[in-house]
Formats: structure tokens, C-alpha cells, sequence
């Protein structure tokens, strides 16, 4: 996946070809302002203002008491990107904005939207960063508020993938118990426990990650356990679990810390367990690294020090550890995401 200039006729293709569009500037402003106004309207509530039906920008203001001129411009905005229809004065939500951005939607990920406003602050560090090596390690540093904002965000972003990675992880067939390392709101734990009836799981995170936990009906509810600890230092047994799942947590430790955590991972598997790493995937294509890797090996560097890692440094972790690494997998519903899993060699 690659964000870039997408010439919309003749005109611009023309434009583009002649080398005379000073692409820096596109690629610099025009992404701002975007960002922003889909963060704006998010927080404003404008698409469940049209949830009901179309409406005109006066009637959009005086729904949210805002100003009508700078909500038409608004309204102008989300209708050139697609979140909007407009037909005779009147502003209706698209297919796009419906599904993905009304909080009743089952896909809702407005959370992740708001939580933008978080990350928008981060990347005004960057320059700092860059000069000094030192990043923002966020984790060190939410207020609770903060901290709900992020976990609402993992939420959101979980709720999309999950249905995806409990249908394509193959547990072992008699497998009891799971741990999931780093997954706060205990939203992974409970879609396996669904998808897998004899399964009790537990969960492990930061206290100021388990306050964000989620409430889930009372029949998986009594197969879900949180427990408070750090990845980095707690005891997790010695063949204790037959499934550990570690989503999104890894880009933020370096290699000496995840060899760490990759042996004590193993001594707490049972034989024929399974070690599942979901995380964003550093690829390069020839010599060159993908758009959306390079993004967010760049995000993850200046927000914990670490950043993304290849299939190949996630197979090496697990086969140094003893454990057997599986062919990884591509997400579907996640590009740039991919699981690779390794197993535990039985007796």
C-alpha cells in the first residue's frame, strides 16, 4: 500500500509528466489538512449528525451549534475525499463513512481516530528526535485519559483484524489455556475463548493498560483472567501455556529485550504449543523499503525506541529459542500486518 498523487485527468497526468508539479508540497500540505478535518468531523460528531439522513450545512451547524460558514467548508472537504454526498445543497454520508465511521457500527473505528490527536503530538517530536536519537517511549508518559484514548484505539483497530487471525491461527487440538501478552483490553482473548469453547486465556499488560479492559458476556467472561505484569520482567512459567499470542508489542522493545522475552515465552509453552506474533512487517522491495513499512518503522522508533521487524528476525527469535518457526502469514484485513508463528517440538 502507497499514499501518493493520484492525478484525476488528462490535465494532471500531463502536469505530473512534465516534471513541473512541485510534488513536496502536495505530498506535505494536502495530507495535513485532510487528517485533520477527518479528525475534526470525528470529534464534532458530523457523521452521526447524517446518520439519519441528508441534511444542509446550516442544519449540520445548527444540529452541532457550530458556525454554518466554516462547517460548509468543512462539509466540503469530507465530500472531496469521499466521506460525503452532496446533491442539491444537501450532505449525505457515503458507504465509506457509514461503515467505518458511525460509533453504533460494529466497524466503527472513530476510537482510533480520536486517539490521532495523541499521535499528532508525538510527530511534532520528530525533528528532536532525529537530532538526538531519543524517543518519546509514550508508554512512560500517558495520563489515565491518555491511556483509555490509546486502548480505545487498540480496540478499534482489533475489532477489524480479529475475526481474521482466530480463523487462521491453527491452535493444537486439545490446547486449555492461552496467554496473551500486551492485549489490555482482553479483546484477542476473548475471540479465541469464542472461536475455541475449551480455552481459558489470560491476560497480561501494565496496570494502566487493564483499566481500559472490556466487559464481555458472562459465559466467556469466566474464561478470561487479566493479570498485571510487564512482558519484559514477569514470571510466565514453565510450560504453562499452550498458545501465547503477542500483538502489536513487539516493534516496541530492540532485539536484546525480545531475545529475552522470546526464551521465557518458550520455557512457558507446553510441548506442541505455539508462540503467535502478529505485528506490522518491515518488507523491502528490491532495494527499496514499502511505502507503509517505512511509515511505521519511522513511528515506532520515535514513539518506543524500537520499530518494525521482518518475517525473517521473527522466525530467527523463535528457532533461537527452540522453537520451530511456521511459514508467515499476510493479513487480509491488515496490510503490512502478518503473523509468524512458531511451535514448540513435542516430546
Amino acid at each position: 500500500m502507497r499514499l501518493g498523487i493520484i492525478p484525476q485527468n488528462p490535465l494532471d497526468w500531463l502536469a505530473l509528466a512534465s516534471g513541473r508539479v512541485p510534488e513536496p508540497i502536495i505530498e506535505a500540505f494536502l495530507p495535513i489538512v485532510l487528517a485533520r478535518s477527518i479528525m475534526a468531523a470525528t470529534t464534532l460528531g458530523i457523521f452521526p449528525a447524517l446518520a439519519a439522513g441528508p441534511l444542509s450545512a446550516d442544519a449540520v451547524a445548527q444540529t452541532l451549534n457550530t458556525d454554518p460558514r466554516a462547517t460548509a467548508t468543512l462539509l466540503g472537504t469530507l465530500e472531496s475525499a469521499g466521506y460525503l454526498r452532496e446533491r442539491g445543497g444537501n450532505y449525505a454520508l457515503t458507504r465509506k463513512s457509514r461503515v467505518w465511521l458511525l460509533p453504533s457500527g460494529a466497524s466503527d473505528v472513530s476510537p482510533y481516530i480520536r486517539f490521532n490527536y495523541l499521535q499528532w503530538d508525538w510527530m511534532s517530536q520528530l525533528e528532536r528526535f532525529v537530532r538526538t536519537g531519543a524517543p518519546i517511549d509514550f508508554h512512560e508518559t500517558l495520563a489515565p485519559d491518555q491511556w483509555r484514548d490509546y486502548e480505545q484505539g487498540m480496540v478499534a483497530i482489533a475489532r477489524q483484524t480479529l475475526p481474521e487471525i482466530v480463523w487462521r491461527v491453527a491452535i493444537p487440538a486439545q490446547a486449555t489455556t492461552l496467554l496473551d501478552i500486551g492485549g489490555g483490553h482482553g479483546l484477542a482473548a476473548a475471540r479465541f475463548c469464542q472461536r475455541h469453547p475449551g480455552l481459558h486465556a489470560t491476560v497480561l499488560d501494565l496496570p494502566q493498560a487493564l483499566g481500559a479492559r472490556l466487559t464481555f458476556p458472562p459465559d466467556i467472561a469466566a474464561r478470561v483472567t487479566w493479570r498485571e505484569g510487564d512482558a519484559l520482567s514477569s514470571d510466565l512459567g514453565c510450560e504453562t501455556f499452550d498458545v501465547i499470542y503477542v500483538a502489536n508489542l513487539l516493534h516496541h522493545f530492540d532485539a536484546t529485550q525480545i531475545t529475552g522475552v522470546a526464551s521465557r515465552i518458550a520455557a512457558a509453552l507446553r510441548p506442541g504449543g505455539v508462540w503467535v506474533i502478529q505485528d506490522a512487517v518491515r518488507e523491502r522491495r528490491g532495494r527499496s523499503q514499502r511505502m507503509a513499512a517505512a511509515l511505521g518503522d519511522l513511528y515506532f522508533a520515535l514513539t518506543s525506541a524500537s520499530g518494525l521487524w521482518s518475517f525473517e528476525e521473527m522466525a530467527e527469535w523463535q528457532r533461537s529459542a527452540g522453537l520451530d518457526p511456521m511459514r508467515p502469514i499476510r493479513l487480509l484485513t491488515a496490510p503490512g500486518q502478518g503473523l509468524q508463528i512458531g511451535k514448540k517440538p513435542e516430546l
